[in-house]
């Protein structure tokens, strides 16, 4: 009898186990290839928080890949939902934060440019931030997102070449929000 028992408790906790570490799996970006050179990290365990889901993270780093991408998709709900929908229709509130001064003890020495994406069918925007001197290259980004009911889900991608990143934001966007 205590054999049994313990040979039930051990299935049950390796049962339970396994359940648990499936959040650890990292789940891959829809539209991005599987496997090499592209890497799925397991964001759901590491920042998982109240306020944003992250749903996938992946990446590509050079010199596998040129240029470099990272790609995530993330689901937000009730206020920060509707604080970044607002921000993917209107991208110039986001470059107005990013460049105001207010609660910095340092003037903001950053180039910032934003631009709406009009050829999708999701709203969003397109971002560029470089040092004001020019003595780094500037890095890109571009979100596209779709409401379903108090829920946004966002693609987000960020690179190395303004080009690659709207493609890849696009792409994706079509696999994980739907066409």
């Amino acid at each position: 009898m205590p054999f049994r028992l313990l040979r039930s408790s051990l299935f049950i906790l390796i049962f339970g186990l396994t359940v648990a570490s499936c959040g650890y799996i990292p789940r891959q970006v829809a539209g991005l290839p599987s496997g090499p050179p592209w890497d799925a990290l397991p964001l759901r365990k590491w920042l998982a928080e109240d306020r944003a889901e992250p749903i996938a993270l992946a990446f590509c780093a050079p010199p596998e890949c040129s240029p470099g991408l990272a790609v995530s998709v993330i689901r937000l709900t009730g206020k920060d939902a509707d604080i970044t929908d607002a921000v993917l229709r209107d991208p110039e509130r986001l470059a107005r934060a990013l460049r105001s001064p207010v609660g910095r003890e340092k003037p903001v020495k950053t180039r910032i440019s934003v631009e709406r994406l009009v050829d999708s069918p999701y709203p969003g925007f397109a971002i560029e931030l470089a040092p004001s001197d020019g003595g780094k290259r500037p890095a890109y980004g571009a979100a596209l997102g779709r409401r379903s009911g108090n829920d946004l889900e966002v693609v987000l991608v960020i690179g190395e070449a303004p080009d690659a990143v709207r493609e890849r934001a696009r792409e994706v966007a079509a696999r994980e929000l739907g066409s």
